[in-house]
């Protein structure tokens, strides 16, 4: 009786001391390897937000220069850092915002304002930096805060990405991407780009958010032009950066807009 009540206590001891040792092991671990494992998680976490940004702007650029009907969709997590023992996730935010790019003034019609898209992503609650990134005027950023830096290697300096910002946005409404296509019989069809956003604009959390980019051919006009006019284009500084035809005559025209919709949703 003795001998199995000894054996008894024996294995008791055995157990609370594995449960202890675990429990050194599981505390150490916490203490010790988590914080540093989850910063590990979310700079990957940060860099795969970096990639869509960049496929983003690379989307967007096929979608200008096919001149076409086209679908893309970009799909992330909007939170990291959860690892063994510490599921917990950042959460963040991704927002989109039209930007007015220029005007397009029709004779007899309403001035029609030409946007683009600019999107932003800023986390919070995070183990790393605040480090976030920006699509703005076809270039892409990192951003802290207040302060932003070229995400781009070929991109040195603020000043670079400013004058890149530039030349992307006068190549998109001078003419570079506007397709004009004429029958000889004094009439022309003129397709200009324009991106907008359609539905729900930002999404905040830790789940995975779509990017959905839908390229599509809307007609908004037809008019008639007499003699001497034409439809133009102005930047945002008022100057005439595009107009159709350019030897003013009477001609027939259908105007419509390759538009180019953003859409954010959870996946």
């Amino acid at each position: 009786m003795k001998k199995t009540q000894e054996e008894a206590v024996s294995t008791v001891i055995a157990m609370m001391l594995i449960l202890a040792i675990l429990s050194t092991c599981i505390a150490v671990y916490t203490t010790t390897y988590v914080p540093g494992l989850k910063q590990q998680s979310e700079i990957i976490h940060s860099e795969d937000v970096k990639l869509v940004f960049d496929r983003f702007a690379s989307d967007v650029d096929n979608m200008y220069s096919l001149g076409k009907p086209a679908q893309f969709t970009e799909t992330f997590a909007l939170g990291g850092g959860n690892i063994l023992l510490s599921p917990v996730k950042s959460s963040g935010t991704v927002e989109a915002e039209n930007y007015v790019i220029g005007t397009l003034i029709i004779p007899g019609k309403p001035d029609y304002t030409i946007t683009q898209v600019n999107l932003t992503y800023a986390p919070s609650f995070t183990s790393w930096e605040k480090q976030g990134y920006a699509y703005e005027n076809g270039v892409v950023w990192i951003t802290k805060d207040t302060k932003r830096t070229p995400a781009s290697q070929t991109i040195l300096t603020i000043e670079e990405g400013i004058s890149r910002e530039e030349s992307i946005i006068g190549d998109r409404i001078s003419g570079k991407y506007i397709t004009i296509a004429t029958d000889g019989n004094n009439n022309a069809t003129v397709t200009i780009p324009k991106m907008s956003i359609t539905e729900k604009n930002s999404m905040t959390g830790s789940g995975n958010a779509n990017i959905l980019m839908n390229a599509s051919i809307t007609p908004i006009a037809d008019i008639q032009l007499a003699a001497g006019e034409c439809i133009e284009i102005f930047d945002t500084n008022s100057t005439s950066v595009f107009r159709y035809p350019e030897v003013p005559s009477s001609s027939n025209m259908n105007l419509s807009v390759r538009w180019l919709n953003i859409t954010v949703s959870a996946e």
